[in-house]
């Protein structure tokens, strides 16, 4: 079988600042990795299988993250919720149900979703981590998708199957399971730790999931102030103090940080995620795109869950930048000044979704760029019902597509769609397959207590605030007594 291909046939959009952008490109790989980029006229008679774009836009595959696959059984549940809300009924209705298959065909519908809507690499973080069985579920569903990134275990402070006692040795067995599944990591798809939400366990607890993931070489993350007015989710100070902030961490949603908390990221070599859709709807204050320009931190961008949004990362670039247009412009009509230029362009918001992707998760010499030995994951963006061509087609692209324009993807050189369909997969024989699960899991959850009230959500609040600030004191007082606090004599932190 050739194993040569050429993308041709439309505006080639390499992300990559030195090796440019062609008006009429191609982009030649042979055995899974780009081996040329540039006018199309370079490339005639080239002995290989040809993509045409149909004067689409070929560009680095998309790059997610921050997403959870195991919400994609049940999109819009959670439309109309607050984050409060979405959390609760998460973990205590819709997840508990979810057997170890019922996650695995979650997951792999989540996956498939992704890719099919241009998504090549994902942050997959897993909130439903109740057994070895679940978590290796998940993860093999990411495998048997073909997708790229990383399967982030969620360190949730659950019961533990079997006869493990909650708690400490609860938390023991899940760092096991976590080591277990990192021995099975493949080239496409890796372990990541994914740190139990900061305020809700001891401290000892996420000092302990942070350094068994730095013993390993893992990629760790963790949401991290999600949300403005509380002191959940947050700890940044608290891991500052004790020396955790750790290069290559990825910082989930971030918008409630202090300029002191953004600081301390940028200074550590921390990455950012940001959910633009999912942190305007659920409360969890403006997406902090400015805060994390001002601070020389990267944005990347997330799609978080289909419980209450979009699938593609085109209308997360969509949506954020055209938000933080809206905000750079009032700031200067606050002042009395009519903007004459717009400082953010619709390239910066394929970087985010591209190659600042691939920085946040590592992989910034592999892909995130359509350049000479890098590998081959590219996708191909056809307006298909457009009426004429477009006058530039990046802004069309970012303002104009959305998942059903993307026409192509490749995956480490490997093609999962073609001709808008995806490649491999008995696409009925899955629906079926996941309208029993979804079935399932609704007639399972009509069983269960209604909806927490909003009384009942904001006492749910006091008392886990309560629990967070005793275990972030705790935190200083431990760093304290044994020599390696700092806040005593630093009045910023």
């Amino acid at each position: 079988m050739n194993r040569t291909f050429l993308f041709t046939g439309g505006f080639v959009a390499t992300m990559d600042d030195t090796v440019g952008d062609f008006a009429d490109g191609a982009v030649l790989v042979d055995n899974g990795v780009i081996k040329a980029v540039g006018p199309a006229s370079e490339f005639h008679g080239v002995d290989a299988d040809v993509i045409d774009a149909g004067g689409g836009v070929i560009m680095p595959g998309m790059i997610d993250t921050h997403r959870h696959t195991c919400a994609a059984i049940l999109p819009g549940v959670g439309a109309d919720h607050s984050l409060l809300q979405l959390i609760n009924n998460a973990f205590v209705r819709y997840f508990p149900p979810m057997s170890a298959d019922d996650l695995y065909v979650t997951s792999l519908v989540g996956a498939l979703e992704a890719i099919d809507n241009g998504v090549t690499t994902v942050l997959d973080c897993c909130e439903v981590c109740k057994s070895f069985e679940h978590a290796h579920a998940n993860m093999q569903a990411l495998v048997d998708s073909g997708i790229r990134g990383f399967f982030s275990y969620g360190m949730n402070d659950e019961q533990y199957p079997g006869d493990v006692a909650a708690g400490a040795p609860a938390h023991a067995a899940r760092l096991a399971d976590v080591a277990r599944l990192h021995d099975t990591g493949t080239s496409l798809m890796q372990v990541a730790m994914g740190l139990s939400h900061p305020g809700t366990v001891p401290f000892e607890e996420t000092e302990t999931e942070i350094r068994f993931a730095q013993r390993r070489g893992m990629l760790c993350c963790s949401h991290t102030g999600a949300t403005k007015h509380t002191v959940l989710n947050n700890g940044v100070r608290e891991r500052a103090d004790r020396g955790l902030m750790l290069p290559g961490h990825v910082y989930i949603h971030c918008p409630s940080l202090t300029h002191r908390e953004w600081q301390l990221i940028a200074d550590t070599g921390g990455k950012v995620s940001i959910a633009p859709e999912t942190e305007m709807q659920m409360a969890m204050g403006i997406p902090p795109f400015r805060a994390c320009m001002d601070h020389g931190v990267k944005v990347s961008l997330s799609t978080d869950t289909v419980h209450c949004g979009s699938p593609d990362l085109l209308s997360q670039m969509r949506l954020g930048l055209q938000l933080q247009r809206c905000l750079d412009n009032e700031k200067a009509l606050d002042q009395g000044i009519v903007p004459t230029r717009i400082e953010l362009g619709v390239r910066d918001a394929l970087i985010w979704g591209t190659r600042n992707g691939a920085d946040a998760l590592g992989l910034e010499s592999q892909i995130g760029t359509l350049a000479p030995g890098k590998t081959a994951d590219i996708v191909v963006v056809k307006r298909k019902r457009a009426f004429v061509p477009s006058s530039y087609p990046l802004g069309t692209t970012v303002l104009h597509a959305n998942g059903g324009d993307v026409d192509t993807v490749m995956i480490a050189g490997e093609i999962r769609k073609r001709d808008g369909v995806l490649v491999g997969i008995d696409l009925d024989a899955l629906r079926d397959r996941a309208k029993q699960t979804f079935d399932r899991l609704n007639e399972e959850m009509s069983k269960l207590p209604p909806e927490m009230s909003e009384a009942e959500l904001d006492e749910l609040l006091v008392t886990t605030e309560r629990t967070a600030r005793i275990n972030f004191a705790r935190a200083y007082l431990d760093a304290s007594s044994d020599g390696r606090s700092s806040w005593r004599s630093d009045p910023t932190v």
